[in-house]
């Protein structure tokens, strides 16, 4: 491989293929690969929403998505948040609700990595649900 050849992740690029498919046949799709790999079908199906998404929701979509959701965990998901993101954030609710989540950020304390990661997964795996059902809409790029 030489230093212009890009490197591939094909389930990346499957999941995100799957993502654009309507329910009906990406659920089909997903059932017939678990059948033969399950591993795979899990793996697919967690890669096709992703956490950075949900800061391209629109504001009143965002408030459904936080809404939705455990105030601890959307709490959590933001633990070490670029600023970026940040900014993505703050554009799309009140001050008084960023700061409320800012306050609930630092008084959850030190976190370990694992388990921010885990909740950014849990917000992203809701925010995917509702995009299904229609509820809200990811942006899925």
């Amino acid at each position: 491989m030489n230093s212009n050849d890009k490197k591939i992740d094909g389930k990346k690029q499957a999941a995100e293929l799957l993502a654009h498919l309507d329910s009906d046949h990406r659920e089909r799709i997903l059932n017939d690969i678990r059948k033969t790999d399950p591993v795979m079908a899990d793996a697919l199906q967690k890669n096709m929403y992703h956490f950075e998404q949900v800061f391209k929701l629109e504001a009143p979509e965002l408030q459904k998505l936080i809404q939705s959701v455990p105030s601890r965990l959307f709490a959590l998901s933001l633990r070490g948040l670029d600023e970026d993101l940040k900014k993505a954030l703050s554009a799309k609710l009140s001050n008084r609700q960023m700061q409320m989540l800012d306050d609930e950020v630092q008084s959850l304390g030190p976190q370990r990595a694992s388990d921010i990661k885990q909740a950014q997964d849990k917000i992203a795996a809701q925010a995917g649900q509702m995009h299904e059902q229609g509820s809200i809409r990811l942006i899925l790029k």
